[in-house]
């Protein structure tokens, strides 16, 4: 058996692998740290192993050890016999190409989650138009806005029938503003066919949380100062706020998606 020629064979194996570990848990870092949408849910088995990495990883530093001394043994057999082994050493080339691919596949992860959240808004903003477009006329049962339950049901069953049409349409919330104690607030009525409207209904069950910052558009909107939609996402979740006129009264409708990933990755 020649036994320079396996622990080169053995040293190479352990170097590569040990290399595309240290990129599997980099990447695992990053999209962790950083919450990178990029890979699909079913990819979620796969990188299930990265969490096994920083062990595989020291199991290749001993195993590279362990090859080390084995080399050390194998070049003084080898000099007894008048046999020399080849230095092989990194190449600075090597070492550049190893420091740059980290940043190369920094970019690729950023630019994969900046690519899914930009199909997502371009869906979202599809979905909004074909539903101002396709359902003009059950809008606009909407636009005469007084709180009573006899809106919330007939914006419950509009919304619900649009949102039921097709299965992979996002949710959907009609946003209005109202008062409670002399206080403003936003109303959200939803699709949601599951809540059950019971007299006497009351406002604070419709309250439409928000940001400050989602408050402070809803109110540039409905001041007439704002026009532009807003988009927004955060870990999955897809918002869109869709301002409408219609009939003189401006109406938001608010869509919103989930996208399921990996635990931690599109």
């Amino acid at each position: 058996m020649d036994h320079d020629k396996v622990i080169k064979g053995t040293n190479k194996i352990a170097l590569y692998a040990t290399v595309a570990l240290i990129y599997w848990v980099f990447v695992f870092l990053m999209i962790t740290a950083f919450d990178l949408k990029v890979f699909r849910e079913h990819m979620t088995e796969i990188f299930y192993l990265s969490l096994f990495g920083i062990f595989a990883i020291l199991g290749g530093a001993i195993i590279l050890n362990i090859m080390s001394n084995l080399s050390k043994i194998s070049t003084a057999l080898s000099k007894d016999h008048g046999h020399t082994l080849p230095d092989e050493k990194l190449s600075k080339t090597k070492i550049i190409v190893f420091a740059i691919s980290f940043p190369l596949i920094c970019a690729v992860l950023f630019g994969g989650n900046y690519l899914s959240a930009e199909k997502k808004k371009n869906m979202l903003v599809s979905s909004a138009r074909s539903l101002v477009s396709e359902n003009q006329a059950q809008l606009a049962k909407l636009v005469d806005y007084r709180f009573s339950l006899e809106y919330a049901t007939k914006a419950q069953k509009t919304l619900g029938v649009i949102c039921k049409i097709d299965k992979n349409f996002p949710h959907v919330t009609l946003i209005l503003p109202d008062s409670i104690d002399d206080k403003k607030v936003f109303l959200g009525f939803s699709g949601d066919i599951f809540r059950e409207l019971i007299k006497p209904i009351e406002k604070a069950k419709f309250i439409y949380p928000a940001s400050r910052e989602d408050r402070q558009y809803l109110e540039k909107v409905l001041a007439g100062t704002e026009k532009d939609i807003k988009f927004s996402s955060d870990k999955g979740h897809y918002e869109l706020y869709y301002p409408v006129q219609m009939n003189g009264r401006m109406l938001i409708l608010y869509l919103s998606d989930y996208q399921r990933y990996g635990k931690f990755g599109s």
